[in-house]
């Protein structure tokens, strides 16, 4: 028999590595016989509603946001064993908040696919849904980044010594400098359409080493998402 404590984290763990794997759009992107230009396509054109993955692709998004959240109320507790693992369930909500919010919110059209779709996108024709499509999967972006940034910071402070550790600080690494990297060559492709930066593969290899992070980084955290009375099992 186990305390509440440790079955609550082996829950989280559980809801993390389940959020993680639906999260990874490019495993449907190789089971849909790759679709898309890995150069020049983003997977999020995976979702567009002309494309036939858009359902099973929402939904792959939409239920990983969900389980974060899930994660995240289950983790709760454990908030008050610093703030910056509260600060972790904070960032990691926001990247489940977002994540679903983008869900509901498609693309019209994969403008990587489509021309015509591409120039709607370019001449501000697409509207707001665009608008706000873009603004959720900001916020999911953002929440990734800060989730990143404090599994690295909880690990200085708590030591990655272990395997798990050293695991979850080399993942949430990667994941953190392949989003910035993202962030900068989708930043120089947008304002001087520079195909030298399509960012097709970093985009995909980033998604690779956030879903990765995640379902990493319960293990790696155990210590701070379990009270130290909680680590032995009792009865």
């Amino acid at each position: 028999m186990v305390d509440g404590g440790l079955a609550r984290y082996r829950w989280i763990q559980g809801l993390m590595v389940a959020a993680g794997v639906l999260y990874c759009s490019l495993l449907l992107e190789l089971a849909a016989g790759r679709p898309l230009n890995i150069h020049t396509s983003m997977l999020s054109d995976l979702a567009a509603l002309d494309q036939p993955t858009s359902l099973i692709a929402r939904g792959m998004d939409l239920t990983s946001g969900i389980l974060l959240v899930l994660a995240v109320v289950l983790a709760r507790p454990a908030a008050r064993l610093g703030r910056d693992v509260a600060a972790l369930l904070i960032s990691t909500a926001l990247f489940g908040v977002g994540t679903m919010l983008s869900v509901f919110l498609p693309l019209d059209c994969a403008p990587s696919l489509s021309q015509a779709c591409l120039d709607s996108e370019g001449s501000g024709r697409a509207g707001m849904a665009l608008f706000l499509h873009a603004t959720f999967s900001t916020v999911a972006g953002v929440g990734c980044v800060a989730m990143a940034v404090f599994v690295l910071l909880i690990l200085r402070r708590t030591g990655w010594g272990s395997t798990g550790g050293r695991t979850a600080a080399v993942l949430a690494g990667g994941a953190l400098v392949s989003q910035i990297w993202l962030t900068i060559a989708i930043g120089i492709q947008e304002l001087k359409g520079d195909d030298a930066h399509q960012p097709g593969i970093i985009q995909r290899v980033s998604v690779v080493l956030v879903c990765l992070m995640m379902a990493t980084v319960a293990p790696g955290l155990k210590q701070a998402l379990t009270p130290a009375e909680s680590l032995q099992p009792v009865g």
